[in-house]
């Protein structure tokens, strides 16, 4: 068994009492996914952008859930012109997410994303925006703002700065919105080639849990009354996703929102694993299963500072 396929293998034991159907599971985490892209419209209309593709690729289909999330046949869009001069960025489907559950907030405010690079977020939130607001995005390492800012300048974003700081010792900053889409085990990507690179052991879940927590505290105590902040991952793992959401709740003044995207199946948080019980708030956070919608797997929750 070469090393993805037991990687693969561990996470369907592990994981498979949590999902409605241990089958359709194990088999979704053995198909590679499809790529998926988006326009970026600041550039170029939508329309127009899928027409050209069209003549690579007829068989281009967009979501149910997402007017602008694209799903080609081709593995190479990212050598196209249009990728070139950016009036196409390639993203996973879940890595759509987050903007969109907070749609109704964006649009000329001020945003801070916490852990920005490569820019996947960043980009879609600034051609929602229209180029209209204000956004920082942040990242702590200082090889990863290369492709920030060349992702920047090849979509043609004007209303975001960069910077370049551990988020846990950002200087409080005042915003309307937050993005902590933390670093994580990235399990939930397992679908992509290569890119969880072992299987964790529970001392990792664990680093992985206090650095999220950090973040996460450091948004909730410099985020404004009223404001908002959305946490994310790419990981199955509850350690870094409801177990973090619920050590927040209980310290923070702060109130979760429900999430929903119509035509997106999605599934509540969950308030127990391996003998602990979380604040039953969780239940408002979104999973995302890959066997659902043929994505990867994704977590998400909403809350706003009282």
């Amino acid at each position: 068994m070469d090393k993805y396929q037991n990687i693969r293998s561990n996470i369907i034991k592990k994981y498979s009492c949590l999902v409605d159907d241990e089958a359709k599971f194990a088999e979704s985490i053995n198909i590679p996914l499809k790529q998926s892209f988006r326009v970026n419209t600041l550039k170029e209309k939508k329309e127009t952008v899928l027409k050209k593709l069209k003549e690579y690729d007829p068989n281009i289909r967009t979501t149910e859930w997402n007017n602008n999330a694209h799903i080609s046949e081709l593995d190479n869009l990212g050598s196209s012109l249009e990728h070139f001069v950016g009036h196409i960025y390639i993203q996973e489907l879940t890595s759509m997410i987050p903007p969109l559950i907070v749609k109704d907030l964006i649009k000329d405010i001020s945003i801070i994303d916490c852990c920005a690079a490569p820019g996947s977020k960043t980009t879609q939130m600034a051609a929602m925006m229209e180029n209209k607001g204000h956004i920082i995005a942040n990242d702590a390492r200082h090889a990863r703002l290369k492709s920030l800012r060349g992702n920047l300048d090849r979509l043609g974003v004007t209303n975001t700065s960069v910077t370049l700081r551990d988020f846990k010792s950002f200087p409080n900053t005042n915003a309307d919105l937050y993005f902590v889409d933390a670093p994580c085990s990235s399990e939930g990507t397992i679908r992509k080639k290569n890119t969880v690179a072992r299987s964790w052991k529970e001392r990792d879940y664990f680093r992985f849990n206090r650095l999220q927590i950090g973040l996460l505290s450091k948004a909730c105590e410099m985020a404004p009354s009223g404001s908002t902040i959305v946490y994310s991952t790419c990981t199955f793992s509850p350690d870094e996703n409801e177990k973090v959401v619920s050590e927040i709740l209980d310290k923070y003044d702060m109130k979760m929102k429900n999430i929903n995207i119509e035509n997106l199946k999605s599934e509540s948080g969950i308030t127990e694993w391996e003998n602990e019980t979380y604040n039953s708030e969780v239940e408002k956070c979104m999973r995302i299963w890959p066997h659902h919608n043929d994505t990867g797997a994704f977590f998400i929750a909403r809350m706003e500072k009282c």
